[in-house]
């Protein structure tokens, strides 16, 4: 049985993090995994969202921050179920939780006090857990409306979220007014949606952040750098200059090793490759896999080759490279090496080269005009004999 519950205005903003996979949303034709951070006041059902990568406290930060300053106001609570984003167990064996530091920290920062729903009870969220099925299926209309669920970038579906969002809202004005009043005004002081840490880069050309090892680029050996850890990625600056940028892996061991931070290191000391504590990082995908198979069958000096090719990807680009592996594998008796992938990107340039430089096509319309009025243009005799066979 449940209790349905009278909501005061002002009183409670519920946020939840619900997950978009079964909505099929596309970035350039990938598919493209997110959540969506969602918060609703109960009272008017007015609501934000927010793209988030993983239910976490950096992800909170942001969700919190655009919420509230499209508000411009703050409710007296936050009610949040039980995610170790707010909740930690207080004993190993005990089902009592409670509040995690950071999630204090970020609700004393806005002054508002944290509440959650009973343990396993997620009813209790109702109007936030109601309200994510109600999103989901506007935004699904939406995107049928628009005719397509693949975007052109990140930037594209955010906006079209934005205006999803808006046109509820303004079904809710009035009862948001009440909400807005009851609240009252409020500075709200801008909280970083990042946390900062030191971390000096190794002679491995590598940090740590908690258990994970990130590469940076090699000029970087032996620097102090402050890291600036957002939700999706993490900043590196050097004072005030920054000088990389790194995608945050979600996992919590292993290593993150981009190829082009150590290829020049290892094209010095191709040795070094066959041992490499994170060699495996070092095949960006698949077909680069295969390539090295190739060569370990047919060369002595497998390594070296590939690790050239490896050079050519981080001069070229990935993508290019890629396709070039997949079309030299593909032949009867392939020769993988570095300077016939770099002559079958010379002859794709060249055919791109030459259709750009093609002339005009040049239409003559009086051929078209002529195949028109051909019936005029006949012979009588002509027009007689097409006539009985129309007959």
């Amino acid at each position: 049985m449940f209790f349905t519950q009278d909501q005061k205005p002002g009183e409670v903003l519920a946020v939840d993090w619900t997950d978009m996979g079964e909505l099929g949303i596309m970035i350039e034709g990938k598919a493209f995994e997110h959540k969506l951070f969602h918060a609703v006041l109960p009272y008017s059902n007015w609501e934000w969202a927010v793209r988030a990568h993983s239910e976490s406290a950096l992800s909170l930060r942001g969700g919190l921050k655009a919420t509230l300053g499209r508000l411009g106001r703050v409710p007296r609570r936050l009610l949040t179920d039980h995610s170790s984003t707010a909740t930690h167990r207080l004993k190993k064996d005990g089902a009592e939780r409670g509040f995690n530091d950071e999630y204090l920290g970020i609700c004393a920062h806005y002054g508002i006090e944290p509440r959650t729903i009973n343990v396993a009870k997620p009813q209790e969220n109702g109007d936030c857990e109601s309200a994510n099925g109600h999103l989901k299926r506007r935004i699904r209309q939406h995107l049928l409306l628009r005719g397509s669920r693949d975007f052109a970038s990140e930037h594209e579906y955010d906006r079209f979220l934005t205006g999803v969002l808006e046109a509820a809202n303004r079904l809710r004005t009035e009862r948001l007014g009440e909400e807005l009043a009851a609240m009252g005004e409020t500075v709200i002081r801008d909280l970083p949606d990042y946390r900062e840490l030191m971390v000096t880069v190794g002679n491995n050309s590598t940090i740590r952040l908690r258990k994970l090892r990130y590469s940076v680029p090699s000029r970087l050996i032996g620097v102090k750098l402050l890291a600036r850890v957002y939700e999706n990625r993490i900043v590196l600056l050097a004072g005030a200059r920054e000088v990389a940028q790194l995608p945050l892996n979600g996992g919590d061991r292993g290593a993150v090793i981009d190829f082009r931070h150590v290829i020049g290191h290892l094209l010095r000391k191709p040795g070094a490759f066959a041992g490499y504590r994170w060699r495996e990082e070092l095949f960006p995908a698949p077909v680069f896999r295969a390539a090295h198979d190739h060569l370990t069958r047919v060369s002595t000096e497998a390594d070296r080759r590939y690790l050239e090719i490896l050079k050519v990807a981080a001069d070229e680009g990935l993508t290019p490279v890629e396709n070039a592996l997949e079309h030299l594998l593909g032949a009867p008796n392939p020769v993988i090496s570095a300077k016939e992938v770099l002559g079958m990107l010379d002859t794709w340039r060249d055919l791109q080269r030459q259709w750009r430089e093609r002339p005009p096509l040049e239409v003559c319309l009086k051929a078209y005009d002529a195949l028109l009025d051909g019936w005029e243009e006949d012979e009588p005799e002509e027009q007689s004999r097409r006539k009985e066979v129309a007959v």
